[in-house]
């Protein structure tokens, strides 16, 4: 019978890539100063399931005070490693939306102008 292990990444994902902003909460000792605290753990687990899961369920799965993740999901939500939940609610959304409709009314627009009269908008 043989064995075969899978490789599991057991580095942090968001430390890794992002490690400017461990660099007053990296030690999570017993005797640590104040102010520090390991955050890689939340940080990971907020960028796998920020899309399908909600910040009080986070903090329910993670045992952690609402207001910790809280605070993780804004920064990394500042930073730009994690994106808006509902885009549909963005206003770049809704502006693109309506630029696009906008476009194709004025080109159905042209299209009827042009067979109508193909010299209409010669100068």
């Amino acid at each position: 019978m043989t064995l075969s292990l899978t490789k599991v990444n057991t580095k942090p994902v968001v430390a890794t890539s992002n490690p400017e902003i461990y660099e007053n909460h990296t030690y999570h000792m017993s005797k640590a100063v104040s102010y520090t605290y390991n955050y890689a753990v939340i940080d990971d687990y907020i960028l796998a399931n920020w899309q399908t899961s909600t910040q009080k369920a986070m903090s329910k799965d993670l045992n952690e005070l609402f207001t910790r993740v809280q605070y993780r999901y804004n920064l990394l939500k500042a930073l730009g490693i994690i994106g808006t939940k509902n885009v549909e609610r963005t206003k770049e959304y809704r502006v693109k939306k309506e630029y696009l409709q906008l476009n194709d009314t004025a080109m159905s627009k042209y299209k009827e102008l042009m067979a109508i009269n193909p010299q209409a908008l010669a100068g």
